[in-house]
């Protein structure tokens, strides 16, 4: 009966918060419009499902301005002129990054799910790897890795990991997404199905928070290999 009403919640949130947006765009849209549709035709009528008309139209137009080589120029203008703004700038450029890694993983940082070792050994958590960094002067490198929190995925920290704490997967960003805004509710195949793990070990450990399921297997630290 829970476990139903958890997975109810999940998946009811998500429709309901978007209808939600839509809704006031629609109103804001129909409220803005009436009056000079009104005025245009000499009618006092209000004329319904205008709004919904004009936020497809809207939506259509962003996306037709953004495909030519005038709309990109005059897009990144306005994303220029919004990061310069004092404290505007600094919410709306990481948004905007976090966003474009989402929505296209394949030409941004997000191109590799990974299990990060973490917070203590046994305990594993999912990231998305984004980059490597020098630790040391012997030229170890460190996998920079983002771990979004759960159910929100907007938010979360970067943590550098050695690289023996990450094993990569064969999860896609999508699957992880899944797995992370559905508080581990939803669980892809992709996540019984990871790269480099013994999964015919007897150890088990509790995985913690970001989505993940709590009885995660884990190959013991002697037989672990290079990702």
């Amino acid at each position: 009966m829970r476990a139903k009403t958890v997975t109810g919640v999940v998946v009811l949130v998500p429709i309901v918060v978007t209808f939600l947006a839509l809704r006031l765009v629609f109103r804001w849209l129909d409220a803005l419009a009436q009056p000079l549709i009104q005025q245009v035709f000499q009618t006092d009528g209000h004329i319904q499902g205008l709004g919904i008309v004009l936020t497809i139209i809207l939506i259509w137009s962003a996306g037709l301005i953004a495909s030519n080589v005038f709309g990109r120029r005059l897009i990144g203008l306005g994303h220029t002129f919004l990061e310069k703004l004092p404290l505007i700038g600094s919410i709306y450029s990481p948004i905007k990054q976090f966003i474009e890694k989402i929505a296209m993983p394949q030409t941004t940082g997000f191109r590799q799910v990974v299990l990060a070792e973490y917070p203590s050994d046994g305990r594993w958590i999912i990231g998305f790897a984004t980059g490597e960094v020098e630790l040391d002067d012997a030229g170890t490198m460190g996998q920079c890795v983002f771990v979004p929190t759960s159910p929100n995925p907007v938010t979360g920290w970067m943590v550098i990991f050695p690289p023996e704490k990450v094993r990569k997967t064969s999860m896609s960003v999508e699957a992880a997404m899944q797995v992370i805004v559905s508080a581990g509710v939803v669980i892809p195949p992709e996540l019984h199905n990871l790269v480099n793990f013994d999964l015919s070990s007897d150890q088990t450990t509790k995985t913690v928070g970001f989505g993940q399921a709590q009885n995660t297997q884990v190959p013991p630290s002697s037989k672990r290999t290079d990702p």
